[in-house]
């Protein structure tokens, strides 16, 4: 893009050089701080510690960011997210500074160390005031542009009584560069979502062009001042505060010397600034007509009587679950009705994506487009909220856009759910570009992840059932492409072998992770294991071995996570101690865990091909008669 093409917005002027002394620096007292904590790099030229956005934090945290240092968790707090992994002693600092508890001169000294508390990139976690993990670069961004999504959806559903908070995201030049970061504003200016406010630290004025024009055609409002100039940033965090659309706010200008005002004792005051405010939140909450649904969703409860009921429709009412939503199809309506703090956003095209469309309505779902990287950042910035449940619907082949930001909800073990359709060999004629056979071994390999796989309906609605309980990382409910058979009944299927684990009442049998779905008649002789489509290959291939004289039980594998957790007894008893035979359309890595020395596997070694789907299954030998000859002829 040459600067002949690229429309300037009027805001986005030069920036004055501020009249003032750096004595009265607004951010001397972070500075000062670098130095009283021992930090060698408080004066290198790189400025490692963030310290050239030292005033414009100081203006931002003493005059427009509603918090209260006591209560770090208060649901109505302005939430500041760092984008940019320099700015996070900056961050620490004025943790320290406001009088959070947690933060002390100690733990500053040891910036950095292994096992401190001020890690060399924030972490969430670590403190309670620390919204969300730095991640590679605009995933802070993202992040903040999910959070300000789930501030309009609650307010419109609760009212401003209870629901008026801002968001702030500090970046550096690197965020606003990144794919996602441009997809989350994108993404943000078609939303409206005017509460979402970014704070960018500019060292290349010709680059802060370039995104300033970028920001300010995707509906931002753009302005620049002196990171120095308290004024000057004053006045523009004024104007964001006050402006319709997310706003952008470019930093430049040299870094302050610290002078020798900015006490730290100034700043206990900035702690306690809206203690006051919170109270008078606190007792409109208590008199909120939907105050237990207000504390209910913020605490992430699941509603007392939902399970039940979608466990009974399930059952009972199959025709209305659709089995095989995809991303073209949206969640299953029972469970919008049942829980209606679940959000969905979809890489579709249907519908409009803008400031209309986002309800505050049950069930609300909004269309992201292809935009699926800065789609998955605004899920986790939902999660980190509260009060929200976020779905991605989205092709199975798209996961590699978004596993920055699964891998992120991953660390920070996000209860985000992915609803990713198409998977294996179902997009038969569009060829191997779009046959994800590699992706269920990497989406495995992920810490905190939990894959589901599920192969009927039973265990769709089983599967949805524990992604929703599930709270200690995001999880995948993976699905092909076409209608599969009822294979059991909602519920059922475990049988004896659950006996032993003296479980009361029993658990679902997809919350084993596996179990036998169909046992051998007799003596079994060997073990078909199997996930979602191919468990009718397995089911059929079974029946052929009983005419050849060789019983053998067929065990569904959902979730190898859950089933890894399983006692080891369980384990033994459902796989057997027989040869075993995995059966999958995609990739073998990984499945030697399950079928042991002498296990066989029956899949895929390479890339997919273009042809229709049964095509393909007999191309690459994943039909009951291929899993049947492998059987006999390992059995000799």
């Amino acid at each position: 893009m040459r600067e002949a093409d690229i429309t300037i917005p009027v805001a986005y002027a030069p920036a004055a050089t501020p009249d003032h002394s750096p004595a009265n620096a607004p951010g001397d007292a972070i500075r000062r701080l670098a130095r009283i904590a021992g930090l060698s790099e408080a004066d290198a030229a790189d400025d490692p510690l963030g310290l050239r956005m030292a005033d414009v934090a100081a203006v931002l945290w003493q005059q427009a960011l509603r918090f209260d240092a006591a209560d770090p968790g208060w649901a109505d707090r302005d939430r500041f997210v760092l984008s940019a992994p320099r700015h996070s002693f900056l961050l620490y600092a004025l943790l320290h500074l406001t009088g959070h508890e947690g933060i002390e001169l100690r733990d500053l000294r040891r910036f950095g160390r292994l096992n401190s508390p001020t890690a060399r990139q924030a972490a969430h976690g670590l403190h309670p005031a620390i919204e969300a993990s730095v991640g590679p670069p605009g995933q802070g961004l993202a992040m903040g542009a999910g959070m300000a999504l789930a501030e309009r959806m609650l307010a419109g559903r609760f009212g401003r009584s209870l629901v008026d908070h801002r968001i702030w995201v500090m970046a550096g030049a690197a965020d606003l560069a990144a794919g996602v970061a441009q997809e989350a504003a994108a993404l943000a200016g078609r939303m409206g979502l005017e509460r979402l406010t970014v704070l960018f630290e500019e060292t290349d004025p010709e680059e802060g062009r370039l995104h300033a024009a970028r920001f300010a055609a995707c509906g931002w409002s753009v302005r620049r001042v002196a990171r120095d100039d308290a004024e000057a940033i004053a006045s523009a965090l004024a104007a964001a505060q006050r402006g319709r659309r997310p706003a952008l706010i470019a930093c430049a200008g040299a870094s302050t010397a610290a002078g020798g005002g900015g006490q730290v004792s100034d700043w206990v005051e900035t702690g306690r600034r809206n203690t006051g405010t919170r109270r008078g939140w606190l007792k409109r909450l208590k008199t909120h007509a939907r105050r237990e649904e207000f504390l209910r969703l913020q605490a992430g409860r699941l509603p007392q009587d939902w399970k039940p009921v979608w466990l009974d429709r399930a059952a009972h009412e199959p025709r209305r679950l659709p089995h095989q939503p995809d991303a073209q199809a949206g969640l299953p309506p029972v469970l919008h009705t049942l829980l209606p703090e679940l959000v969905g956003l979809s890489a579709r095209h249907e519908g409009e994506t803008g400031a209309a469309c986002v309800p505050a309505r049950p069930g609300a779902e909004l269309a992201c487009g292809t935009q699926e990287h800065g789609m998955a950042g605004l899920l986790n910035g939902l999660a980190l909220h509260g009060g929200l449940r976020g779905i991605g619907i989205a092709s199975f082949v798209s996961v590699d856009r978004m596993r920055v930001a699964l891998r992120l909800a991953a660390l920070m073990r996000l209860g985000v759910i992915y609803l990713l359709a198409d998977d294996g060999l179902s997009r038969g004629e569009d060829g191997p570009a779009f046959q994800p056979v590699e992706q269920l071994a990497s989406l495995r390999a992920m810490p905190n992840v939990a894959v589901f796989r599920p192969g009927d309906p039973s265990e769709l609605a089983e599967c949805w059932t524990l992604a929703l309980e599930r709270t200690e990382g995001p999880s995948v409910i993976a699905l092909g492409r076409g209608a599969l058979p009822r294979l059991r009944e909602v519920g059922g299927g475990l049988g004896a072998v659950i006996g032993p684990l003296e479980s009361s009442p029993a658990p679902l049998p997809c919350a084993m992770g596996g179990y036998v779905l169909r046992e051998a008649r007799a003596r079994r002789m060997a073990t078909l294991i199997a996930t979602g489509a191919e468990l009718p290959v397995a089911l059929a291939a079974r029946d052929i071995l009983r005419g050849s004289g060789i019983d053998v039980a067929v065990v569904s594998l959902p979730c190898w996570e859950l089933f890894a957790r399983t006692p080891a007894d369980y384990r033994a008893r459902v796989l057997g101690e027989v040869p075993r035979f995995g059966i999958e359309a995609a990739s073998g890595f990984g499945w030697e865990r399950w079928l042991g020395d002498g296990g066989v596997f029956i899949g895929m070694d390479g890339f997919g091909a273009s042809a229709p789907a049964p095509d393909l299954y007999r191309h690459f030998g994943i039909t009951p008669d291929a899993v049947a000859d492998a059987v006999r002829r390992a059995l000799g």
